[in-house]
């Protein structure tokens, strides 16, 4: 088994990406369940709000969940692209070391 570790950075930087973009997917998709399931249709679905209540509350819930996904998501993505960048980095400035030594 060799020791030796090989990073692709453009595929790295295209899984950052495909989370980014995932990312905004999430946050289009979770504006369109914001509308279609708001409050007052919970309340007009159910007939009062006495009897929409738990179903307002799992609402909240799933999209308070459903934020949170998104949000790590472009973390996710972002820290992905830094540690390209950060690769990237590195790997020019052991080239110029190994050019200057010639």
């Amino acid at each position: 088994m060799s020791d030796e570790v090989r990073l692709s950075t453009e595929a790295l930087h295209a899984l950052g990406t495909n989370f980014e973009t995932r990312a905004e997917e999430l946050s289009r998709q979770l504006d369109a369940f914001r509308r279609r399931s708001d409050a007052d249709a919970l309340r007009d679905g159910f007939g009062s709000d006495e009897e929409a209540r738990p179903h307002r509350e799992l609402f909240e819930e799933a999209e308070r969940a459903l934020a949170q996904l998104r949000e790590r998501l472009a973390e996710v993505g972002g820290d992905i692209k830094e540690t390209v960048a950060n690769a990237q980095a590195a790997e020019d400035e052991l080239v110029d070391v190994m050019r200057s030594v010639k």
